[in-house]
């Protein structure tokens, strides 16, 4: 009984080891190599300990199980549980030359270190230091607008 445990694993593992290749490691490596040991291997012991006849429907189940996996696991469906379905709403600082200007006072919202949010016009954006830290309620000016970046120092 021992004997049929370890054959079924060895042909899971092998074909769960060359769907892994498949799908999330690109090219040839250790996993596809390692999945298709583990397949032959397991095909190779049900030849040895059962006799041909034995071997040849172990053969047989494998090679339809390896497809029907494969198949299933390429499909469009299967694997959209793994991909990432929320989108990300946050954007760079869109402000408008007429909006900010260099030398504008403002307030930062959250600690500056060295990036973080301050307050220009009763609107939020985020904005950076010259590497310094500084505590969320510090007045701040604009030294310098470029880039879609707002660099800030303390006043």
């Amino acid at each position: 009984m021992a004997d049929w445990i370890s054959i079924i694993l060895l042909i899971i593992c092998g074909v769960a080891f060359i769907i892994i290749e498949l799908i999330f490691v690109p090219g040839f490596t250790v996993l596809g190599i390692l999945g298709l040991v583990a397949l032959v291997g397991g095909v190779s012991m049900s030849f040895t300990s059962f006799g041909r006849e034995t071997g040849y429907w172990i053969l047989a189940g494998a090679l339809i199980f390896s497809v029907m996996a494969v198949v299933y696991s390429l499909r469009a469906g299967t694997w959209q549980r793994f991909a990432l379905k929320s989108s990300i709403d946050s954007k760079v600082n869109e402000h408008e030359k007429s909006d900010l200007r260099v030398g504008m006072k403002g307030k930062s919202i959250s600690d500056l270190r060295p990036m973080g949010t301050a307050e220009f016009l009763d609107k939020l954006y985020e904005v950076q230091t010259n590497g310094n830290y500084l505590e969320a309620g510090n007045m701040l000016e604009i030294a310098i607008l470029a880039d879609n970046k707002i660099i800030v120092k303390s006043i």
